[in-house]
């Protein structure tokens, strides 16, 4: 089996941004427990860096589609390196920044 090299970087790339936020939030763990660092000043910076992917993603997507210089896999691999820094975000929110979630009645505790 032959695979084009330019096959391998992008399985490599896009192998690499969705394994990112799940590195990033095992660093952001590990920080926030062995070292006891406050985490909410991290918080802006990961919705910032969100909102880039996905404005970078939409981007490479219309590229894609007006130009045909990428692959479109690219783009799908950005939505999901911001998807993923969802889950950081969220968690960070949960232990450090309480008071910037809304409380609701459904799931807040009594």
């Amino acid at each position: 089996m032959n695979i084009d090299g330019s096959k391998v970087l992008g399985i490599e790339v896009m192998s690499a941004l969705i394994a990112a936020p799940m590195i990033l939030w095992t660093a952001l763990y590990g920080a926030a427990h062995w070292w006891s660092i406050g985490l909410r000043p991290v918080l802006p910076w990961l919705r910032i860096l969100r909102w880039v992917g996905w404005g970078l993603a939409i981007a490479l997507y219309i590229a894609h589609l007006a130009l045909d210089r990428f692959p479109w896999a690219y783009g799908a691999a950005i939505f999901a390196f911001s998807a993923g820094l969802a889950l950081p975000e969220s968690w960070v929110k949960r232990r450090f920044a309480l008071d910037v979630i809304e409380p609701s009645e459904d799931w807040w505790p009594k």
